[in-house]
C-alpha cells in the first residue's frame, strides 16, 4: 500500500513538472511572437490566459494539488526578474496563485466549473511584469528603452496604455481564461470525464 502511495505521488510530481513546464513554454512562445510589437505586447496576458487553459486543466487532473498551482504562478515571475525585469512580479504572482489554489480547492480539485475560475485568478499572475507601466511608469519604460527596446516601442506603448487599459486587460485576460476553459471542455471532454472532472 505504502509502494503504491509512493509511486501514484511520483507520477504526480512528473506529471505536474511536465504541465509546468508546457505553461512556460507557452509563456515563452506568447511573450516572444507579442513583445517586438507594442499593441500585440499589451494583448500577452490575454493570448497566455486563451491558450494555457487546456495545460491547466489537464495539470490538475494529473496533480491535483495546490503545490502544481503555486509553483506554476511562480516560476514565470522568477523569470522575469532574472532575466533583469523589475522584480516586483512576486508580488503579484503569489497573491494570484495563493487565490486561484483555494479557489481549486472549493471542488477538491477536481471540479472542473472551480477549476475553471481558478485559472481565470491564476491568470492574472503574468501581471507582475505589466503592472509597472502603471504604478512605475516612468522607470518602466526607461528600463525598458535600456534593456534593448526601441525608443519608438517604448512610445507606441506609453500611448497604447493609459490608466484605463489596465482593468480592461484584467477582464479581457479572466474572459479569455474563460473562453479557453470553454475551450478545453470540447477539446478535451473524454480525458477529463475519465479523470471525474466532468
Amino acid at each position: 500500500m505504502e509502494n503504491t502511495r509512493k509511486t501514484k505521488s511520483s507520477r504526480g510530481a512528473i506529471s505536474a513538472g511536465v504541465f509546468i513546464a508546457l505553461y512556460l513554454v507557452t509563456y515563452f512562445i506568447v511573450g516572444a511572437i507579442t513583445m517586438p510589437v507594442a499593441v500585440l505586447f499589451v494583448l500577452m496576458p490575454e493570448a497566455v490566459a486563451l491558450l494555457a487553459a487546456p495545460t491547466y486543466h489537464m495539470m490538475l487532473t494529473k496533480s491535483p494539488s495546490w503545490i502544481s498551482i503555486l509553483i506554476a504562478a511562480f516560476l514565470p515571475s522568477l523569470l522575469l526578474i532574472a532575466s533583469g525585469h523589475i522584480p516586483i512580479a512576486p508580488l503579484v504572482a503569489i497573491p494570484a496563485g495563493i487565490v486561484a489554489a483555494l479557489i481549486a480547492g472549493k471542488g477538491n480539485y477536481k471540479s472542473f466549473r472551480w477549476n475553471s475560475v481558478s485559472h481565470m485568478f491564476f491568470s492574472l499572475n503574468l501581471f507582475g511584469g505589466f503592472i509597472p507601466i502603471w504604478v512605475m511608469r516612468d522607470y518602466f519604460f526607461q528600463d525598458t528603452f535600456e534593456r534593448g527596446m526601441s525608443q519608438e516601442f517604448c512610445d507606441a506603448l506609453r500611448a497604447l496604455t493609459p490608466w484605463w487599459v489596465l482593468p480592461v486587460i484584467i477582464i479581457a485576460t479572466m474572459l479569455c481564461s474563460l473562453l479557453g476553459s470553454v475551450f478545453t471542455q470540447k477539446v478535451l471532454s473524454k480525458h477529463l470525464e475519465k479523470a471525474g472532472v466532468l
